[in-house]
Parts: C-alpha cells; sequence; structure tokens
C-alpha cells in the first residue's frame, strides 16, 4: 500500500512511523492517566478544602436567609432605629483574616444604643452634631443576634449592598448571623 506526502510517494510503514513518532505510542497512555489522576486529585483536593459562609438565619422560625462565600475582609453593618430613643444605630462588623466575626465600631445618636457603651473602651469622635461613632473594639463575636423590629426595620448590608430581610422575617422575628467552615462539596447539596 502507497501513501502521498507532498506529491512523494511513500511507503505505508514509512508513513506510519512518521505519524506515530518515536515512543509516542507508547508515551500517551502514561501522559493521559498522568493527567486524569492530577485532574481527579485537584478535584478531591478542591472539594474537600474549607470554605467560610456567611450565614443569615432566622433562629426563630429554623430558616435560612441567606447564605454566601465569605473571605477576610468581608463587612456587614446592622443598621436600626433604637426602641427606646427613636434614634438610628449601625453597628459595623467585617470578617477577620481567621475567618471570625469582628465588631469594630458603632454610630449612633441615641444614648446606650448598639452594642457598646463610651466607657467601655474604644475611640470615641464627635463625626456630625448629635452623632457620635466609637471605633476601635475589634472585638470577636461568635455570632451577631438581633431582634427583628416590628415598627422600624432593621437594614442589614453586606459589602455595600442592601439586604431585603423582611421579604423573610416578621417583627420579633431573632435573626443570627454566624461564620461557618464546611468543605466545598457540600455547597453543590444545598
Amino acid at each position: 500500500m502507497l501513501s502521498v506526502n507532498l506529491g512523494r510517494v511513500l511507503p505505508a510503514e514509512d508513513v506510519r512511523c512518521c505519524l506515530v513518532g518515536k515512543g509516542r505510542l507508547k508515551k500517551r497512555p502514561i501522559a493521559v492517566g498522568g493527567l486524569s489522576l492530577a485532574l481527579l486529585l485537584g478535584t478531591i483536593y478542591w472539594g474537600l478544602a474549607p470554605q467560610y459562609v456567611l450565614s443569615i438565619e432566622n433562629a426563630t422560625r429554623g430558616k435560612a436567609i441567606m447564605e454566601t462565600a465569605t473571605m477576610p475582609g468581608d463587612n456587614f453593618w446592622v443598621v436600626f432605629i433604637n426602641s427606646v430613643e427613636n434614634l438610628p444605630v449601625a453597628d459595623h462588623f467585617i470578617v477577620n483574616d481567621h475567618h471570625q466575626i469582628q465588631f469594630t465600631e458603632t454610630i449612633y445618636q441615641a444614648p446606650y444604643a448598639g452594642y457598646v457603651f463610651p466607657d467601655k473602651g474604644g475611640r470615641q469622635e464627635l463625626i456630625a452634631p448629635g452623632t457620635i461613632r466609637i471605633s476601635g473594639y475589634e472585638k470577636q463575636m461568635d455570632k451577631v443576634t438581633f431582634f427583628a423590629g416590628y415598627t422600624f426595620q432593621h437594614m442589614l448590608l453586606l459589602n455595600g449592598h442592601w439586604l431585603p430581610i423582611y421579604e423573610v422575617v416578621q417583627g420579633g422575628d431573632l435573626i443570627q448571623i454566624t461564620v461557618t467552615r464546611r468543605p466545598r462539596w457540600a455547597a453543590l447539596f444545598k
């Protein structure tokens, strides 16, 4: 049997030798097997690698409001109207380098509002008429909890985006925010 290569006629065994090359046919299954093994191990590693998730839950009703992957530097604000003074309060939290919730500051007009009092530490500054900011706390918290207000609704901002939690909660419901660790593959089954 003869084959044509650029106008030249070659015997079939020369064509097979040129196409296969020296030792390529034997090395190909090893390379494919090695690549498959590397892909399989990479997938397993990715699936078992920890993923940190910021969870917002309606603890009263036992329902998840939202879960999202989180990383150090993510932040959220809980903004509300103090029920006694009827004045605004804003508490700021971040996810620190150890994937823990850290309370950093509060801004308020109402005395005795928020998570802290001025005499418990931190830097206090007047940022507007009647508005005080206390920062520098860096207090570790396992969870952040608050009761959803009946009259004045809480606002929850995650990385600058407003979350409409009152579409799924009612006044009096206990809201709980946590950071949990789980393997990445667990997200596939949610």
